[in-house]
């Protein structure tokens, strides 16, 4: 095993900024993911009978069954059950996020990112969840980032605590509203599954208990086990960007060869600017 453990830096610190700068984390791994129905190309059609890959017939009577142009309703109705489909993203939020984590590698430093309030409350709320979970379900330790590299790239994750040998904890500090939701229906909402179970990939732990905190409502947990068609994906969409950011890396560096260097202006976005 190639993980390497990082307990002595806090989160948010310059030096945890500097681990997992340029590299893509659990946070941001969903980014490069597409999560999407099977195709019902891949299944046979419930209504004409048509074979998997194969067009569907015409229904018309007293007519001999010939190929469609389009499938039936029933054929994509068909795939509403099965196992989503996981697959690489190419989109305008992966390549933004490509052209991130690449422009980090070369300028060496990491851009301020705007505080919401949604971030303000998670920052501020997870200590309470944390505590909370530690009293009632396990004793939770913290570390500041993890980074494996067994596949010949680097995946991070931040987490917000390790239960035992065996567990992680991740918290989120929802809106009453969208708890409530996610209480109700009884799993993990899809656009915090990425994380989590690149989470489980970089750490090799066993399970995850993922807890939507809103203070004033029960601790409510819901855990997560690994599974290998995300941890698949998820490989091999770091395994696509790094390749993406070799070649943009390659391409900037004979671009700007020969250019005039210049040098960084610290803390540049707080500098007031006094007009003479």
């Amino acid at each position: 095993m190639t993980l390497h453990i990082y307990d002595e830096i806090a989160q948010g610190t310059p030096e945890w900024h500097d681990q997992r700068r340029g590299i893509v984390t659990a946070s941001v791994v969903g980014k490069l993911i597409s999560v999407g129905a099977p195709d019902a190309w891949t299944v046979d059609c419930p209504t004409c009978k048509a074979q998997a890959g194969g067009p569907c017939l015409s229904m018309a009577a007293k007519k001999e069954p010939t190929p469609i142009k389009t499938l039936h309703d029933s054929r994509a109705a068909a795939t509403a059950d099965m196992p989503p489909v996981y697959s690489v993203a190419d989109n305008e939020t992966s390549r933004a996020l490509t052209a991130t984590l690449v422009a980090e590698r070369l300028a060496g430093w990491t851009e301020d990112t705007p505080v919401t309030s949604d971030m303000w409350r998670g920052t501020m709320h997870e200590p309470f969840a944390r505590s909370y979970y530690d009293e009632h379900y396990g004793q939770v330790a913290q570390v500041g980032f993890m980074v494996e590299d067994k596949w010949g790239f680097s995946i991070g994750f931040s987490p917000d605590g390790l239960v035992g040998d065996d567990g992680l904890l991740e918290v989120k500090a929802p809106r009453a509203k969208t708890h409530l939701l996610t209480v109700l229906d009884d799993k993990v909402p899809a656009y915090n599954m990425a994380q989590l179970q690149c989470g489980l990939l970089v750490s090799g732990r066993a399970w995850a208990d993922f807890v939507p905190f809103v203070g004033g409502l029960p601790l409510w947990r819901k855990r997560v086990y690994p599974d290998p068609k995300w941890h698949e994906a998820i490989v091999a969409a770091v395994a696509k960007f790094e390749t993406t950011a070799a070649d943009m890396v390659a391409a900037y560096t004979q671009a700007t060869e020969g250019l005039p260097p210049t040098e960084r202006v610290p803390d540049y976005d707080h500098v007031e600017l006094k007009l003479a």
